[in-house]
């Protein structure tokens, strides 16, 4: 293989990958949203508290078992104290250890456990739904922000149109200027369009710029990252028709759909279990407890018994005439300490001797604790109350909310079709403007007139479109069919 086709074959697989590289840094709709939706921090923040949730429920159900405790105490004693084992006083030093083990469960609190448990659960449900309340809320925004990066883009787009447009007009303009056909005042006005135009690009530009950096802030997205947008083609989106889209047939299905009123719904329901939980505090409660025990305790020092030499008594007993004298035997004692070997000399013996069980029934009857348990029960009470009126007013904002996007849809879609008959009026009028212009029938001034009244009705036209398209996107949002482009 020469040099020549090697450079050659190493130049098109250079493009492929270019190629490649810049196809996977569009970013479309979908990309946008599913990236969000794993880099939004209100949404790690979501699922955290769903976690949380999660956690408090599983506790509240390893509550049924009751609770065990295993504790053991090792330690010496000094001077006058009780020995735990011979539950003697004893003024020699002793190390002693103790080991216990306690269990106790409710058998019966009528049903005030088992009740919070179903309001954790409930509870931790309505996080769970929470997480897809914040997905639709990012969502809704990153698609809101990508339409206005994809109009300002299109807006750029047709900045650049006009300067091609007004450029090429002065090229033609200049020649016949340059012929005498034309005087310098139409070149100069045409070159002082073109500065505007130029201007006019330049703010677009700006304003593209800006956009698609709020993109980034939305999508959680380093500002530095390469960042290009997959345009769509605006006619290509399936947009449903207005018919379709009713504001009460959109509410009626947004109530049964929308995470807010499953939210909802989840709330009062767990604020229900809650109250019948406190109200089972209210009533005595049955529980059983056991213990088992056991001890060891061992003296430091030992007494020492040493027999010393007979005393005699001063007594006899005469024995054939002859005295013997009587002798008492003579013993002293002392402690001596013990070998660290010998301290725990019958551990075994002493557990088995002083192993020791017990179980127990307890009633517990709530008299009085300064209305503690009274006052939990008319709270969660209130609470069911204050949560059907949230549910009331998000009902309503949502009602307000679609029929609201719904007049915004009907009002976007007129000025659409408005512009668009705008356009075509305005295209005609350009089309006999230039061909008066350049056979000299019509003056410079007239004509940038009739240009820019052209761009600007298609400017005003295609937002009008997107305008359209994302306010028809909102009312499919609220249907529950989410975000479709």
């Amino acid at each position: 293989m020469t040099i020549k086709k090697y450079g050659s074959l190493l130049l098109g697989m250079m493009l492929i990958i270019c190629s490649g590289s810049a196809q996977q840094d569009k970013w479309d709709l979908k990309r946008c949203v599913q990236y969000a939706i794993s880099n939004n921090i209100s949404l790690k923040q979501a699922d955290i508290d769903s976690r949380t949730a999660k956690l408090v429920f599983d506790q509240s159900k390893w509550a049924q078992l009751g609770q065990a405790n295993f504790n053991t105490s090792m330690g010496f004693n000094f001077g006058r104290s009780v020995n735990p084992t011979t539950n003697l006083y004893s003024t020699n030093e002793s190390i002693y250890q103790g080991l216990g083990l306690n269990a106790g469960a409710n058998l019966f609190n009528w049903f005030s456990l088992r009740r919070s448990i179903e309001a954790n659960k409930l509870a931790y449900e309505a996080k769970e739904e929470t997480i897809n309340r914040v997905k639709n809320d990012v969502t809704i925004n990153v698609a809101a922000a990508y339409l206005q990066a994809l109009l300002s883009r299109e807006q750029v787009s047709l900045s650049k149109t006009k300067i091609e447009l007004t450029a090429h007009q002065l090229e033609i303009t200049r020649k016949l200027v340059d012929a005498g056909s034309l005087p310098e005042l139409n070149a100069a006005e045409l070159e002082s369009q073109l500065a505007t135009d130029s201007a006019t690009l330049i703010g677009n530009q700006e304003t593209y710029d800006i956009n698609v950096l709020q993109l980034k802030g939305i999508l959680n997205l380093d500002a530095a990252v390469v960042f290009q947008l997959d345009t769509p083609a605006l006619e290509s989106i399936p947009v449903e028709s207005i018919l379709e889209n009713q504001p009460d047939i959109v509410y009626a299905q947004a109530e049964k759909a929308f995470p807010q009123q499953k939210i909802n719904n989840l709330l009062i329901a767990s604020d229900e279990k809650l109250v019948q939980s406190y109200r089972g505090a209210l009533y005595p409660t049955f529980s059983i407890f056991g213990s088992l025990g056991n001890n060891f305790a061992n003296e430091l020092r030992r007494q020492v018994v040493t027999k010393n030499q007979d005393q005699s008594t001063g007594l006899y007993v005469l024995d054939t005439g002859v005295p013997n004298f009587v002798y008492s035997p003579s013993f002293s004692s002392n402690f001596e300490k013990q070998p660290f070997s010998k301290v725990f000399t019958g551990y075994g013996n002493q557990l088995d001797n002083n192993f020791r069980q017990s179980i127990y029934l307890q009633l517990n009857v709530p008299l009085f604790s300064g209305l503690q348990a009274r006052t939990n029960y008319q709270r969660a009470k209130l609470q069911v109350q204050t949560a059907n009126l949230q549910k009331q007013t998000d009902l309503l904002t949502l009602k307000q909310g679609i029929y609201q996007a719904y007049y915004n849809a009907v009002a976007a879609q007129h000025k659409f079709e408005a512009n668009k008959k705008l356009v075509e009026t305005t295209m005609r009028s350009y089309d006999l403007a230039t061909k008066r212009y350049n056979i000299g029938l019509l003056n410079t001034l007239d004509y940038l007139v009739n240009q820019n009244n052209m761009f600007t009705a298609q400017i005003n036209t295609l937002s009008a479109q997107y305008d359209y398209v994302f306010k028809m996107k909102v009312l499919e949002f609220y249907k529950g069919m989410g975000i479709r482009l």
